[in-house]
């Protein structure tokens, strides 16, 4: 069974925004780029949901920023959108339907690891449903006071275990793995 792995940028007080979106990600250093070369290198799928998708697709298929940018370009992507995107993007699939019955079909599929990188929604709703099996936070030193926050007041209580903790700079990289193993509502 295939892995859903959630990498998120996040401040202390939650928020999960794209960094430029405000000030408050800061203080990381090279070690960065390596969490995120590890964290990528086992996956061979990306879920999107509309928003991140729109913000991405005039960035990511110029972008020279390694090794995201070869990554995002050459992988699988699932978009999960009720309407059509705008901008096409190599390697997309289009979902119009509900995300955690495809998923929960994904995940049983052969494969690497199957990344959620930002959509925030997406994230949330596939966290209620007990389909994420691995956190991966890059935890800037920095309340952003406000923004869009990943987790919400929904939802039951998950558990999960340190897998792995270290830093960038003033950054916190932590690596969670789930440990409930809770019923996968999502099938």
């Amino acid at each position: 069974m295939r892995n859903v792995v959630l990498y998120e940028l996040i401040s202390l007080d939650g928020v999960a925004e794209e960094p430029g979106e405000g000030e408050w990600f800061v203080d990381a250093d090279d070690r960065l780029m390596d969490n995120l070369a590890q964290v990528i290198a086992s996956q061979d799928a990306v879920l999107l949901g509309r928003r991140t998708y729109e913000k991405w697709v005039p960035h990511w298929p110029s972008s020279t920023m390694q090794p995201f940018a070869d990554f995002i370009n050459n992988t699988p992507k699932v978009l999960f959108s009720s309407i059509a995107p705008q901008e096409t993007w190599s390697a997309t699939t289009h979902v119009t339907g509900p995300a955690a019955p495809y998923v929960a079909d994904l995940k049983r599929q052969a494969g690497g690891d199957i990344g959620i990188h930002g959509s925030l929604t997406l994230a949330r709703s596939l966290l209620r449903e007990h389909l994420v099996d691995e956190l991966r936070f890059v935890v800037s030193p920095s309340l952003a006071g406000r923004g869009h926050r990943l987790f919400d007041d929904t939802g039951d209580l998950q558990r999960f275990e340190l897998v792995n903790a270290d830093r960038s700079g003033g950054c916190l990289l932590l690596n969670y793995r789930r440990a409930d193993h809770g019923v996968v509502t999502g099938a």
